[in-house]
């Protein structure tokens, strides 16, 4: 599935704030730290944890990144190409999961629905990124999303309450 949004951020933004998450991400899976220059099209590592491997298929600053995510029983191939506008930077976001070449094989309404789930995962990564190089632009301190939502605060407290009611 291809998704393209225009920003009006930076292709220099984009791609520091894209090259900071990957050496963020790869200094925490490999327990090493990860320098700059390791953002090169053929870098390899491994997540023990997910027991997958992450290949950097192609890189060029400022025009494409391009990763592909293998396990033993699936692949996911992600692709940023971008273009400077005069509307702000043009991303064209690209995903493919292994299975969606089976999807035509599958009835419209199982079709309709992963494509909604996809775009709908696909459009929350692109504004997330936007969102948190604005606040970056701005001097705001970017808030990781392990943050329990508004909506489960209370269930919390109210699950809390009963369960210290129950110890007593």
């Amino acid at each position: 599935m291809k998704l393209i949004r225009t920003f009006e951020i930076t292709s220099d933004e984009f791609y520091d704030y894209l090259e900071a998450q990957l050496l963020e991400e790869i200094s925490k899976t490999t327990k090493k730290n990860a320098k700059k220059s390791v953002i090169k099209s053929g870098y390899s590592y491994e997540n023990k944890d997910a027991r997958s491997k992450i290949v950097i298929d192609k890189y060029v600053r400022g025009q494409i990144y391009q990763s592909t995510v293998k396990s033993a029983t699936s692949f996911v191939r992600v692709c940023y190409e971008t273009q400077e506008t005069k509307e702000g930077l043009k991303i064209s976001f690209e995903q493919f999961m292994s299975g969606d070449e089976k999807l035509p094989q599958k009835n419209v309404l199982y079709r309709t629905w992963h494509n909604w789930i996809t775009f709908g995962r696909m459009s929350h990564v692109l504004y997330d990124m936007r969102d948190d190089i604005i606040k970056i632009r701005n001097g705001e301190k970017i808030i990781k999303g392990n943050m329990q939502p508004e909506t489960h605060k209370q269930l919390k407290k109210f699950l809390t309450k009963k369960f210290e009611e129950q110890d007593q």
